[in-house]
């Protein structure tokens, strides 16, 4: 098998001299592609094949990380709750505006309904998979975790739900420079 991986080499690959010959295969770097490769079936493909394109897909990453942990989605410091249910009307740390127009909340409603599906969805079928529990004891014991749920992912739903408006069209301030 050509290059011992199980698939046709790509042109523009050269034999490597050593041992094997023609069976051990080496990629030729091809000008203007920066070094990334099509990839070769059964191999990995990383996310980013840029420089650029890696950051910003981790500092999206990095700002859905600061909403799921209930953050400013724009400085990371400030916190988005003054209470259980009560948000700040602005970080406390950078003055950014958590609202930006009456009715941007809906999306907050749609990630917590699809948070509080999967908590007794997943329940049930673990449940199932490892009990041989009647269906009644399964709805007896999930049905208040499917009551609860929205009351439990409030927070959650709403950090994150911040962090995609903020992703989406920015608040109100620039992001800081760093």
């Amino acid at each position: 098998m050509a290059g011992g991986r199980g698939g046709a080499p790509f042109a523009g690959d050269v034999p490597s001299a050593g041992p094997g010959g023609a069976e051990g295969w080496r990629p030729r770097p091809r000008a203007g592609t920066g070094g990334y490769r099509r990839p070769r079936a059964g191999r990995t493909v990383l996310p980013c094949p840029s420089k650029a394109g890696c950051r910003l897909f981790f500092e999206i990453l990095d700002i859905l990380g600061r909403g799921a942990k209930l953050r400013c989605p724009c400085c990371g410091h400030g916190r988005l709750f003054r209470t259980r249910f009560r948000m700040h009307d602005h970080c406390l740390a950078c003055g950014e505006r958590f609202e930006r127009e009456p009715g941007q909340w809906f999306g907050v409603i749609y990630i917590n309904l699809g948070l509080s599906g999967i908590l007794p969805a997943g329940g049930y079928l673990i449940i199932n998979a490892f009990t041989a529990w009647p269906a009644s004891q399964v709805l007896g014991l999930l049905l208040p975790l499917a009551a609860l749920g929205p009351f439990l992912f409030f927070r959650l739903a709403t950090g994150l739900w911040t962090s995609i408006i903020f992703l989406g069209e920015g608040l109100y301030i620039q992001w800081p420079n760093r």
